[in-house]
């Protein structure tokens, strides 16, 4: 039985791409790439990669490592609800290094008060 997502309020773009690119952010800048933004009101931000520190030999994130950016970006707002399925896209020649063509996505919306 699949349940029903819950109604989003309505943010400024400018408001929910401030809230994703700190929680993105790092020494190396931030690694959104693109935010879009959904007819339900929530949002879908594809980042590269290089956000997270891979372990060696490992080509995408641990689930730690997904839930350490849950967190980080549950403190930056409370109302924030974040989609259970998260994962990777093909990003072409959108990542910031050529030989990067996996992106990652993670999809969130606001909840009412």
């Amino acid at each position: 039985m699949r349940k029903e997502l819950p109604r989003f309020r309505k943010v400024k773009r400018r408001y929910a791409a401030s809230i994703i690119h700190s929680a993105l952010s790092g020494p190396r800048g931030s690694a959104l790439l693109q935010l879009l933004e959904f007819e339900d009101r929530h949002f879908r931000a594809i980042f590269d990669i290089s956000y997270f520190q891979l372990a060696q030999g490992k080509d995408m994130p641990s689930k730690s490592q997904w839930n350490s950016l849950k967190k980080r970006l549950k403190r930056r707002d409370r109302s924030l609800f974040i989609f259970r399925q998260y994962g990777q896209l093909d990003c072409g020649d959108q990542g910031r290094t050529p030989s990067a063509k996996t992106c990652l996505y993670i999809d969130f919306g606001f909840l009412w008060d």
